[in-house]
């Protein structure tokens, strides 16, 4: 009897283990979406999915997961908000401050305009109980940081989601 047990609540775990293993959608996936849509844009140099301040050119791009939030929706399904700031940095040095804040100005349209045209995050992967909703840039905000080596854009970046619960 005690080894029907073992064995069933080992079925349960290999169960939950392949379920768990089979949710592609989450802040990993999300996050590589917005990689791929970043490097598409052609007045970004380089792309980073970390923080970093080694780039190969610039303006360059950072990618960081902020929060979620999840709000219900009906009895089945629930709505999750995932969001990402984005950090767009402009070498000052080699620009100069007021041309360096007009390239950032410049890839913060560019940015702003590239997430307009695809707002269900074309290559994001959805495990089969979600559904996209949207992608788009919510605020921005364009600073000098105070050591006054770049110009900084800073985008924050909703993604949401349904969540089918069954």
């Amino acid at each position: 009897m005690d080894q029907e047990k073992n064995s069933g609540q080992q079925n349960f775990v290999l169960t939950f283990l392949l379920k768990i293993r089979n949710k592609n959608m989450g802040f990993q996936s999300i996050r590589n979406a917005i990689k791929t849509r970043l490097e598409t844009i052609s007045s970004i140099q380089e792309v980073a999915d970390y923080p970093n301040e080694q780039f190969g050119g610039f303006p360059a791009a950072m990618i960081a997961s902020t929060r979620n939030e999840g709000e219900f929706e009906m009895t089945k399904e629930n709505k999750r908000t995932y969001v990402f700031t984005i950090y767009l940095l402009q070498d000052e040095k080699s620009q100069g401050a007021r041309q360096a804040r007009r390239i950032i100005e410049g890839v913060v349209d560019d940015v702003i305009q590239s997430f307009d045209e695809d707002q269900l995050l074309d290559g994001v992967s959805l495990s089969s109980s979600e559904t996209m909703i949207i992608c788009f840039p919510a605020l921005s905000d364009i600073y000098e940081t105070p050591d006054g080596k770049y110009i900084v854009g800073e985008m924050e970046l909703r993604v949401v989601v349904s969540v089918s619960i069954i």
